[in-house]
């Protein structure tokens, strides 16, 4: 194997080892690991205009005749490749942030990480099975995983609203239901009545079936559960720590905010920006309660 390919496998190792602090989400450490290795895949390619001449692509991205050699692990490595910067690179990291973050401050890092890698596996191998007949063609990137990100939301919060692109327009407000349709039909349909499109739509739908899927078993009962164990109560105790205007903002968020994960990202937001009534000192928000290093301590949920 090549030097730059296990420089990859160190960058995915570093992703998965970072995203899983407590102080990390992991959407925005996958957008940096992705990034860095298209940068190794480049500086690797005998030609920079063709990445999937690299070593790194040849070595790491996944053919269906892997199902059959042992290559098995490149099922997972595929999903940190991409065969071009603004069609494919550009365009999964735009959604896996449009995506990634909304739903992974919904129903947290663990769950977020198992609709991510579980769809992003299974739109992989899905590839496989459609293209056993050629059994050297490459499959690479993370559309299936991003795919799965839109299935889940889908299913666990379809009347939310989150920011979408759609074609050159950017809309800030955009109902689930409506996000889902259309990349349905974008990613999928569309993609589906041409031969020759080079474009894994069978990844995209299998990728999405499998996020709904994974969301149904793993993300509605843990929501319903934090739902319930996360009541909103009176945070009347916190309005004299509101002394500038974004704190104002942030309060006035955290007593609007019905999602539990998304009310405690901003009570911690609150804390961490808020001065301490005893010493004035920096606090920190966890289990309920806003300490300080000072012994000062305010309950509240």
């Amino acid at each position: 194997m090549e030097p730059a390919s296990y420089a990859v496998i160190a960058i995915i190792a570093a992703t998965l080892v970072f995203g899983a602090r407590k102080r990390s989400d992991l959407t925005p450490v996958l957008l940096l690991g992705n990034l860095l290795i298209f940068f190794v895949e480049i500086l690797s390619a005998p030609y920079a205009y063709l990445p999937v001449s690299s070593p790194v692509v040849q070595e790491l991205a996944f053919r269906p005749e892997d199902l059959t050699n042992g290559r098995l692990y490149t099922l997972f490595t595929s999903m940190f490749l991409h065969a071009d910067f603004v069609a494919h690179l550009l365009g999964n990291m735009l959604f896996l942030f449009l995506l990634g973050t909304p739903l992974e401050q919904r129903i947290g890092k663990a769950r977020f990480a198992a609709v991510y890698f579980v769809a992003g596996v299974a739109g992989t191998l899905i590839m496989g099975l459609v293209l056993a007949g050629q059994p050297r063609t490459l499959v690479l990137g993370a559309s299936g995983a991003i795919s799965g990100l839109m299935g889940a939301l889908l299913l666990l919060y379809p009347r939310d609203q989150i920011p979408m692109i759609l074609g050159f327009l950017f809309l800030p407000r955009v109902p689930v239901w409506l996000a889902g349709l259309s990349w349905l039909i974008l990613s999928v349909v569309q993609y589906a009545g041409l031969s020759n499109s080079g474009v894994a739509w069978e990844a995209h739908l299998a990728g999405f079936i499998v996020g709904v899927m994974v969301a149904a078993a793993v993300g509605r009962r843990e929501a319903a559960r934090r739902t319930a164990a996360f009541k909103p109560t009176d945070i009347a105790a916190l309005e004299p720590l509101a002394a500038t205007p974004a704190l104002t903002n942030a309060l006035e968020a955290i007593r609007a905010e019905e999602h539990p994960d998304v009310r405690k990202a901003w009570l911690e937001y609150f804390a961490e920006h808020a001065q301490c009534p005893q010493c004035a000192g920096k606090m920190k928000y966890r289990d309920g309660r806003m300490t300080c290093p000072c012994g000062y301590e305010m309950v509240v949920r």
